[in-house]
């Protein structure tokens, strides 16, 4: 699977585009540049730049250790980009319309980490962010719905629908 996003979503003037994720770490790239690690699996760099960025806190141990568990955008969280470096590692078994277990049509979230990317084999499946009641998405064969870790989430059919669910995270994080 590349990189790339195949969640598209038309804009609305009532949405925050920006999600917000934890910062767990930060690390320095090639050229010794701060990178904070973030909850969702994405990076993002933090540098201290006037006028440009000001964050002169990532100059030092205890500034960035005082940001550790504050918030980030993540762009890439909204674009819906899978991390680099996740794989599948479990697969739902297919559902139908008939078949969908309830908790996929109530609001759920995956585990801090997870992706889960919503294939769809027949029909269509709309995809639901929090409490909306206006689908953001419908899945459809060659047309998956990415899911970030830890976004509350629900579906609907869309009428005679057969599709799987395959959860993602960082082979590191995972045993065998």
């Amino acid at each position: 699977m590349s990189r790339s996003s195949f969640f598209t979503r038309e804009p609305r003037l009532d949405y925050d585009p920006w999600v917000q994720r934890e910062i767990e770490a930060f690390h320095q790239d090639a050229d010794a540049h701060w990178v904070a690690e973030l909850s969702c699996g994405h990076q993002q760099h933090v540098r201290h730049r006037p006028p440009f960025e000001l964050r002169p806190w990532v100059l030092s141990a205890e500034g960035r250790t005082a940001r550790l568990g504050q918030t980030l955008d993540c762009l890439l969280c909204d674009q819906r980009v899978m991390p680099e470096g996740h794989s599948a590692y479990k697969r739902t078994a297919t559902f139908t319309e008939s078949s969908i277990p309830n908790g996929l049509l109530r609001a759920h979230s995956t585990k801090p980490g997870v992706w889960a990317l919503i294939v769809v084999t027949r029909g269509a499946l709309q995809f639901f962010e929090g409490d909306d009641n206006v689908p953001r998405h419908v899945a459809v064969p060659g047309a998956p719905a990415i899911v970030p870790a830890k976004l509350v989430h629900r579906v609907a059919p869309a009428g005679s629908v057969e599709f799987h669910v395959e959860f993602w995270s960082a082979s590191r994080s995972r045993s065998g």
